[in-house]
């Protein structure tokens, strides 16, 4: 399941489709101050107002995705990607970039790889481990790369369609 909430207050050019089932953001056009995690560095800190909303949280797949994205005051955009995993003892993994454009921050997100932050369950240089049990670790971690990749493509793909422009 995908789900998807557009609020686009003071964003020029673009219109959400009012077809789709998901509910819009209150419209807030305050800027507020806004601090966004990154794993492994600095948060990055900007002020502005959350335009879109969205997650591939699915009761079947092993991690998810939300993501968010701000209209900074300085007329930016401002992209959070956060990585969450079913399994507690695995931390949620953040990414957080600004753009100059929204054009430039739905293009980082069509790039972005759903996969790169899923960790296997196996090290493949353990020699207590088989070869036939490091190739059916492998064939499922290739299973929950899979449906994560699935399910992002899913939530890019309304996103993307909640931002297209009329032409």
């Amino acid at each position: 399941m995908v789900l998807v909430a557009v609020s686009l207050p003071g964003v020029p050019g673009v219109s959400p489709s009012a077809s789709l089932p998901a509910a819009a953001l209150p419209p807030t056009s305050e800027p507020t101050e806004i601090t966004l995690r990154v794993s492994g560095g600095k948060p990055l800190r900007t002020r502005g107002v959350m335009v879109a909303e969205a997650s591939s949280w699915a009761p079947s797949i092993p991690a998810w995705h939300e993501v968010s994205l701000y209209q900074t005051v300085d007329g930016d955009c401002a992209l959070a990607v956060r990585m969450l995993k079913k399994a507690g003892s695995e931390p949620d993994i953040h990414h957080a970039e600004i753009f100059r454009t929204l054009e430039d921050a739905l293009s980082w997100l069509e790039r972005f790889d759903p996969t790169a932050d899923l960790a296997s369950d196996f090290d493949a240089s353990d020699r207590r481990i088989s070869t036939v049990e490091i190739a059916l670790m492998a064939a499922a971690l290739r299973q929950r790369a899979d449906a994560v990749t699935r399910q992002w493509r899913c939530l890019i793909g309304e996103l993307l369609y909640r931002f297209a422009v009329p032409a």
